[in-house]
């Protein structure tokens, strides 16, 4: 069930207080008597207030749902006020004026890095997306569906196709048989190849026989997934005959969005499905290449509007092509100008996200806090990971001795990986934030978050953290090659 909230925010002397009111809109589900009823509730939000408290309550990969009153409006201080306009104006439709001019089909990158909120933002990208009545957002979890060490386009794309159906069927509504029959088929030839796995292929022939419109659709889907995720024996083969039957699947899943959307017009609830499908920016190196490089024309055979979530170091590998919309990125939350004057939103927005999560009494002053933020670089996911370190060690209260524990415990972390190269480039980036380059070395740099990114790319800076490591005080940053001089020219 879709929810808006209002939050009103208070700040007496003993910290941040959020009061909530809860409204359920009439247009985004349906239900079978009519129109849901709205729903009002107060209630007040008070950040944990034991050490211990809020340590249990951190939890690195939880995405925040729309309305979820520990969100921070960071847009200014990323610098991204125009990303949801720019990404709506990519499915075609301009939240300014609601024209509306969707492309036959647009797969779009998001790119930023790992744990800067990416999800967070979609997730309210998408409660406005659902609210223009233009789309209907589906959200793929491709991390609880499936197995993230082992990623492939061909359980991505059935992941897809069984939230779809479970959404629409949550949602009240039915496609008639005809639509649903080119996918049923699909199953049945899948099972007639000869598969090691009798279990799994006995269970998709009494699904198909038994029919049962979309919910049986979707235990079909279903039977697919799991095994996706949990029998590794099996993959190979079904991953096999999912390619072997690519072209037949394609084209029965994109007609299936085609009678979805019929349906969603007819019901006035939205024009285009727009899949939103999270968890594809978490896959090994080799899985991301394949996902997104080697496969994406298989990606694209599906004709539907889909975001990605990206690694930010993907967008620099220079294999992508023009295969897919490549050019989103979430700006990371900037603390500091380019010349190292502070940026006051950034720090504000910080600030805010970490005394969302901690009261303010927890800290012995404002200046525990605000080092935290200091040392975060910026990162949200680094910052709780810094309050967590903080949480760990702390007795009663965090306060200087405790944070300066959590600063070297986060700093050897990143020791442990970084190279005495790593430590030069790292230096170098420093002296000129605009250098750098996008080699190998780079990427990983960006990838394992020792090197942070501004401005959407325009410049970047070492981790603060790592800039408290002896290796990095220790590097030399090798001196610019001089200038070659011209060869003189021959004579005449």
């Amino acid at each position: 069930m879709a929810v808006a909230l209002a939050i009103a925010h208070d700040r007496p002397a003993d910290g941040p207080v959020f009061r909530v009111t809860l409204q359920t809109p009439t247009h985004s589900t349906r239900c079978a008597n009519g129109p849901r009823p709205k729903i009002h509730l107060a209630m007040a939000y008070k950040p944990p207030t034991h050490i211990l408290e809020v340590l249990q309550k951190i939890e690195y990969e939880e995405a925040l749902p729309d309305g979820d009153p520990r969100y921070v409006d960071t847009q200014t201080a990323r610098g991204s006020e125009k990303t949801f306009a720019r990404l709506a104006r990519k499915f075609g439709w301009d939240p300014a004026t609601n024209a509306f001019f969707a492309p036959n089909d647009k797969h779009v990158l998001f790119f930023g890095h790992i744990g800067s909120g990416k999800t967070t933002e979609l997730r309210r990208y998408a409660g406005r997306l659902n609210e223009s009545k233009r789309f209907y957002v589906v959200e793929v979890d491709v991390l609880a569906k499936l197995d993230r060490n082992n990623l492939q386009y061909t359980e991505a794309l059935m992941a897809m196709a069984e939230t779809l159906l479970e959404r629409l069927n949550a949602d009240g509504f039915s496609l008639g048989e005809d639509s649903l029959k080119p996918v049923r088929d699909w199953f049945a030839s899948a099972i007639q190849t000869r598969s090691t796995n009798r279990e799994l292929s006995a269970e998709l022939k009494t699904g198909i026989e038994a029919g049962g419109g979309i919910p049986g659709i979707v235990k079909l889907f279903a039977g697919f997934t799991t095994a996706f995720k949990t029998g590794s024996s099996q993959k190979s083969e079904w991953r096999q005959e999912i390619r072997n039957g690519f072209t037949t699947l394609a084209i029965a899943f994109s007609n299936l969005i085609r009678t979805a959307e019929a349906e969603l017009a007819r019901a006035g609830r939205a024009e285009r499905v727009l899949f939103l499908i999270d968890g594809t920016d978490k896959m090994r190196g080799e899985d991301t290449q394949q996902f997104f490089v080697q496969d994406a024309e298989q990606l694209l055979a599906i004709q539907t509007l889909a975001i990605y979530t990206a690694p930010l170091h993907l967008k620099y590998d220079g294999r992508l092509g023009g295969k897919l919309d490549a050019d989103m990125v979430l700006p990371m939350i900037k603390l500091q100008e380019r010349d190292g004057s502070p940026f006051e939103p950034g720090l504000t927005a910080m600030h805010e996200l970490l005394l969302r999560r901690a009261d303010s009494s927890l800290f012995s002053s404002d200046a525990e806090a605000k080092r935290l933020v200091e040392y975060s670089g910026g990162h949200p996911r680094e910052l709780l990971r810094l309050l967590k370190l903080c949480c760990e060690v702390a007795d009663n209260i965090i306060d200087a001795a405790v944070v300066q524990r959590a600063i070297e415990q986060l700093a050897s972390d990143y020791r442990y990986f970084l190279k005495p190269g790593d430590y030069a480039l790292l230096k170098a980036i420093d002296a000129n934030p605009a250098h750098g380059g996008n080699d190998e070395q780079a990427q990983e740099l960006l990838h394992r978050l020792a090197l942070l990114q501004y401005n959407d790319g325009a410049w970047r800076r070492s981790h603060p953290v790592v800039r408290t490591l002896e290796g990095y005080r220790l590097a030399v940053v090798p001196a610019a090659e001089p200038a070659t001089a011209p060869a003189a020219a021959p004579p005449a």
